[in-house]
Parts: C-alpha cells; sequence; structure tokens
C-alpha cells in the first residue's frame, strides 16, 4: 500500500511537472512573439524606453509576487478556508495598487523621464495588478492540485495578449497600446480564474479582515522585501544603463535578456512542481536522508536538462536576434553570447529557493539575495559606466555565477553537498566539452553543423551521469498505472 501511494504521489508530481510545463512553454512562445511584435513596432530606443518603464513598475511590486506562495501553502492546509484566504487576497491586492502606482511615478522622477510616458506606466501598474489578482485565483488550481486549469488560463492570457498586440501594430495605435494589450488581456484572464475557482466550490468572500491581512504582511514580509531585493536585482542594468548611458543601449541590452528570461520556464515549472513534494517532507518531522536525495537529484535532472539550452543559444544568438528583434538590434548577438553562458547558475538556485522556503527561512533568502545584490552593484557600477551595455552583459553573467556560489556556500548547512557534486560532475564535464567544440568550430563551419555535434557529445557525457534507480525512475513514470 505504501508502495502503491509512493507511486501515486510521483504521478501526481510528475503530472503537475508536465502543466506546469506545457502552460510556461505556450507563455514563453507567445511572449517571444509578443516582445518581437513591440519591439520591432517601438524600435531601439523607444523599446529602451518600454523596458526602464516595465522595470520601474516591477520593483515596486513584491507583496503581489510573493503572496501566491503564502496562498498554495495556507489552502492546500486547510482547503475549506480557501474562500476566506483568496477574498483577503484579493482585498489586499486593491488596496496595494495606488500606493504602488505612487512608487512607481516617483521612481520615473528620479530617472528624470519624461512626462509624456506617465500614462503609459499607469497603465502598466494596472496590468499588473490584474495579473495579480489572477495569481490569487490560480494559487486555488495549484492548492487543489487542478494546475490544468492554470494551463488553461495562462494560455488564454498570454495569446489573447499577442492578437491585442498585434491589432495595435496594425492600426499602427500607439507606444501605449504595448501596456494596453497586456493590460486587456490580464484583465480577462482574471475573469476566468474567478469563474473557474467558483466552478471548485471556493467563493472569494470579499471583505475587509485587518487581522488576516496583517498576518499575510507578516508572512509576506521577508519575502516581500526578498522580491523587491531580486527585481532590483533583475533590473540592475536597466537602471544603471539609464543613469550612465543611453535608451538605446537598454534597448539592444534587454532585447536578449528578454530571450534567456524566458528560459526560466524549465526551472519555475520543475520548482512549482517540487514544492508540494518538499513540504510534504517536512510537514512532520524534518526528513534529511530524503530532502538530501530529493535535492541532489533535482539538481542533476535540472542541469542535465538545461544545459542544451545554453549551448544552442550560443550557437544560434544571431539567428535568434535576427528571428525576433530584426536587423536593428544586430548589436545584441554578441550580448546574447555572454548572458546565456550564466543561465545554468542561476536555473539551480530555484530548486534551493523553495527548500528555504518551507523551511521558513525567509530572513535567509533575504540576507542572501541583498548580499547577492550588493555585490552584482559594485559589478554593474564600473562595467555600464565604461563599456555600455557590454559592460552591463559582462556584469550580468558574472553576477549569475555569484548567485548560484552564495546560495552553495550557505545550502551546504542543510543539505549534504557531496552526493551532488559527485552527480552533477559528467553533466558538467560534457558541457565543458560542448562548449569547446563550439568556440573552436563556430566561424569556420555552419551553426547548423556545428550545434548537432556539441549536442550529440554532450548527450554521451549526459546518459552516463544517470544511475540505474532513476532510469527505474523515469520509467515508472512513463507508465500508464503506478505498480502496487
Amino acid at each position: 500500500m505504501k508502495t502503491m501511494d509512493q507511486a501515486k504521489r510521483i504521478k501526481t508530481i510528475a503530472s503537475n511537472t508536465a502543466w506546469f510545463f506545457t502552460s510556461r512553454m505556450v507563455e514563453v512562445l507567445n511572449s517571444l512573439l509578443l516582445i518581437a511584435l513591440v519591439a520591432r513596432y517601438l524600435g531601439v530606443k523607444e523599446f529602451g524606453v518600454y523596458s526602464f518603464l516595465m522595470a520601474a513598475s516591477w520593483t515596486v511590486l513584491p507583496l503581489f509576487l510573493v503572496l501566491q506562495r503564502i496562498l498554495v501553502r495556507d489552502i492546500a492546509v486547510d482547503k475549506g478556508r480557501a474562500g476566506q484566504l483568496v477574498g483577503t487576497g484579493l482585498t489586499l491586492i486593491a488596496l496595494l495598487a495606488p500606493p504602488i502606482l505612487i512608487l512607481s511615478v516617483l521612481i520615473l522622477l528620479v530617472f528624470k523621464v519624461d512626462s509624456m510616458y506617465f500614462s503609459a506606466l499607469a497603465i502598466n501598474v494596472f496590468a499588473i495588478t490584474f495579473a495579480a489578482l489572477n495569481s490569487v485565483c490560480t494559487s486555488v488550481f495549484i492548492a487543489f492540485e487542478k494546475v490544468k486549469f492554470e494551463t488553461l488560463v495562462s494560455f488564454i492570457i498570454s495569446s489573447l495578449s499577442v492578437v491585442f498586440m498585434t491589432v495595435a501594430v496594425w492600426f499602427d495605435m500607439g507606444f501605449n497600446a504595448a501596456f494596453l494589450a497586456f493590460m486587456m488581456s490580464n484583465l480577462i484572464g482574471f475573469g476566468i480564474s474567478v469563474v473557474l475557482i467558483v466552478r471548485l466550490s471556493v467563493v472569494p468572500v470579499i471583505r475587509l479582515n485587518v487581522g488576516r491581512m496583517v498576518y499575510f504582511v507578516k508572512e509576506c514580509g521577508f519575502l516581500a522585501v526578498n522580491q523587491i531585493t531580486l527585481q532590483i536585482y533583475a533590473y540592475l542594468g536597466v537602471f544603471f544603463l539609464k543613469e550612465f548611458a543611453t535608451d538605446y543601449d537598454i534597448g539592444i541590452f534587454q532585447a536578449p535578456a528578454r530571450i534567456i528570461n524566458r528560459l526560466n520556464v524549465f526551472p519555475v515549472s520543475f520548482s512549482v512542481a517540487l514544492y508540494p513534494a518538499l513540504a510534504a517532507l517536512t510537514a512532520v518531522t524534518y526528513e534529511k536522508e530524503k530532502i538530501d536525495r530529493m535535492i541532489t537529484t533535482a539538481v542533476k535532472l535540472m542541469l542535465i536538462a538545461t544545459i542544451p539550452c545554453s549551448l544552442a543559444g550560443f550557437v544560434l544568438a544571431d539567428d535568434l536576434v535576427l528571428l525576433f528583434f530584426g536587423t536593428k538590434f544586430a548589436s545584441s548577438a554578441p550580448l546574447l553570447r555572454l548572458m546565456i553562458m550564466g543561465i545554468n547558475f542561476s536555473f539551480l538556485v530555484y530548486i534551493f529557493e523553495p527548500l528555504l522556503l518551507i523551511l521558513h527561512k525567509q530572513r535567509s533568502i533575504f540576507i542572501l539575495n541583498l548580499i547577492l545584490l550588493t555585490l552584482t552593484g559594485v559589478l554593474y557600477y564600473p562595467l555600464t559606466k565604461l563599456n555600455g551595455a557590454y559592460g552591463a552583459s559582462v556584469a550580468y553573467l558574472t553576477s549569475n555565477v555569484l548567485y548560484l556560489g552564495i546560495y552553495l556556500c550557505y545550502i551546504s548547512s542543510i543539505v549534504y553537498l557531496t552526493p551532488l557534486f559527485r552527480m552533477v560532475w559528467l553533466a558538467l564535464a560534457g558541457g565543458l566539452c560542448s562548449f569547446g567544440i563550439i568556440l573552436f568550430s563556430l566561424g569556420r563551419y555552419s551553426s547548423f553543423m556545428v550545434l548537432p555535434v556539441a549536442l550529440a557529445i554532450y548527450v554521451l557525457f549526459a546518459m552516463k551521469a544517470f544511475t540505474f534507480d532513476e532510469i527505474v525512475f523515469v520509467k515508472g513514470l512513463l507508465k500508464k498505472k503506478p505498480t502496487p
């Protein structure tokens, strides 16, 4: 019976991972199409302004971004209170929207942005507010393990964004239309989410429950401040370029950054599905051996699955920039090559962070990210001042290495890392060999010849990295019914 329950649990995790991955992949494809439309329509300079306005909005929306995690945790524990929890979450976000708009405007004033762009900023804040309201509803889907509903809503929102933006470009509706497309799609998605959670018998109780709001603020406190830190970290290059360079530099820097950000679909999907399993291991007692095994195996699987992304991105950088952004952004291709070499470092942090969150180490997460932000700022300052967008790209790569290094140093006190290093060395060796082949061959031979050879060599290393037990585990996921 225990074996059957465990097999069913594995099936659930695999199913949720598949749904999350499907949802995010559709979202990635649509968002890449959307950003290509925006960049081509606005041009390099105005795309730089667009990127700065996005940065100004996202850096002051911390509670919006972390509330879902707390809601998923609390709803999963007591599904009977889901309506009250969702209602309080919706009310809290609605109350926070006006002060967040004011803070965003202040950022624009500090950087002396032309007042003609203030209306676009306001539209973007409302767009993100609707996205946050939607995330409150989708927390019900995740907690109830109805991830297919989250996939459906995500597909609708991302598809509508592309449709609305295409209409805006076709009728030449101007700069603000890029943000209006985002706002309208999130508004419709929020409405659909409300309908779906009511079908799950979760009716939001909209009430000014001060006590529960204070509870959410306390629970989200360190996570919210931490999210501010991460958002500043994510857009640090944009802010330094705004100060020391030009909107053109921001444009060519943000074009490859947008491509790379979409690749986060891989670690995000995996970490969200891993979250409930980690929670189960810590709900009653701290089962260190099982957690060690889960984390180390997850890291290896993540590395093996995502290294090919960075190899392919490095080889096809010119083609990707031309495909998505056009010839005006040709200067972004070298920046993409620099930046994409660092993605695997940041991907692994997505596995470590849920463990710290489950163990209620929000303060530790904040301290680690504050250290990261400080060190990254020290990197960005001289590099952007001297070399503009190219310097920012070097700083981006270096900061990703720091990101993983800081987390590894701390996480070693919680998870025994010796098995981790023993398990991943083959994947790392394969990645290094393949990358060496790419550096030696790129420019001498066609990229469509170099990439298959590099990936084939990498696969040979990666196949040797799996143990027999892990192969049996993967085969078990493919069976239609769990074996008792």
